[in-house]
């Protein structure tokens, strides 16, 4: 039987990138540590702050909330949740209850908006693929808007170091490299775009569930049914971390490095203007949420 490195007890998972066995409780404290030292040592929340934290359900983000709530009561920032209703069958109701249970269970305020209120129906939108563009396009969109509107400092999300790794080497091959600021732990707002920050930057996927399971976090263990079936990027980097243990959190903190030496603007150096139709940032005569909006079939 392998022991907990700290107290003796049983040990629930093996950490190779840490060289570390821990069990349930000890690695409850250890997970929640590293998350306070990258929001530490990154300045991703500053004191006063506050923060939406947009919450799907997922593992990801119910962990994400789970952790900031523990970091909110000895940090000086104040927390909400935000859900966005996608209006997805069954699937968009079975995470609303996820979400609720969550805040309910970490007394945390919960905001719901609902994508239908905007005339928006998935339904609509013929191929899967389209249907995940409309559906990224609608929670950037809806998460901003919100939190501007709702005097919200900043915006954080779930992403984790899977998320940013498969982002970087999507966009490094296809010769887009006007993600820069996209990828740091957090991207200053300007004008009407609110700061991003991302808690779990230097977190991976498997950490994350591992958080979930051993405090008990509710979260919804089911795939959006528009979802791709396989995200190949992803698969490459977990075989290169079971190789390589530890290349997710090296990489990641080195990318922040890099980014860092950079001079970046808050809008990334690229212009931009107002949407005609609703007032948003956006670098073309309408944006894109407003278009999506024309395209599809009004709510009646």
């Amino acid at each position: 039987m392998i022991r907990c490195r700290f107290c003796g007890k049983r040990a629930v998972e093996v950490l190779k990138q840490y060289r570390l066995s821990l069990c349930r409780d000890c690695y409850v404290k250890f997970y929640e540590r590293q998350v306070e030292r990258a929001v530490k040592r990154y300045k991703i929340v500053k004191s006063g702050e506050k923060v939406l934290a947009c919450v799907s359900g997922g593992k990801d983000s119910s962990a994400m909330l789970a952790v900031m709530k523990s970091l909110s009561e000895t940090a000086d920032f104040k927390l909400e949740a935000m859900f966005i209703d996608l209006g997805i069958r069954d699937y968009s109701e079975m995470s609303l209850n996820v979400v609720e249970k969550l805040c309910e269970k970490l007394d945390v305020n919960l905001n719901v908006v609902r994508l239908s209120d905007y005339g928006i129906r998935l339904e609509n939108i013929n191929t899967k693929r389209k249907k995940c563009s409309a559906c990224g396009t609608a929670k950037r969109y809806l998460m901003n808007r919100f939190a501007r509107e709702n005097g919200f400092d900043c915006v954080a999300t779930g992403h984790t170091s899977d998320d940013i790794l498969a982002f970087f080497f999507k966009n490094w091959l296809s010769g887009n490299f006007s993600w820069s600021a996209k990828f740091l732990p957090r991207t200053e707002g300007f004008d009407k775009m609110v700061t991003k920050v991302r808690p779990l930057y230097l977190s991976s996927e498997k950490e994350n569930m591992l958080y979930c399971v051993c405090r008990s976090v509710p979260f919804l263990n089911e795939n959006c049914p528009y979802a791709p079936s396989k995200d190949v990027w992803k698969d490459i980097i977990y075989d290169i971390e079971r190789k390589k243990p530890g290349f997710k959190r090296c990489f990641v903190m080195n990318l922040v490095k890099y980014l860092k030496s950079k001079t970046h603007t808050g809008s990334n150096g690229e212009s931009y203007r107002y949407c005609r139709l609703c007032g948003e940032i956006t670098t073309s005569d309408i944006c894109a949420f407003c278009r999506l909006k024309q395209r599809n079939t009004p709510v009646k």
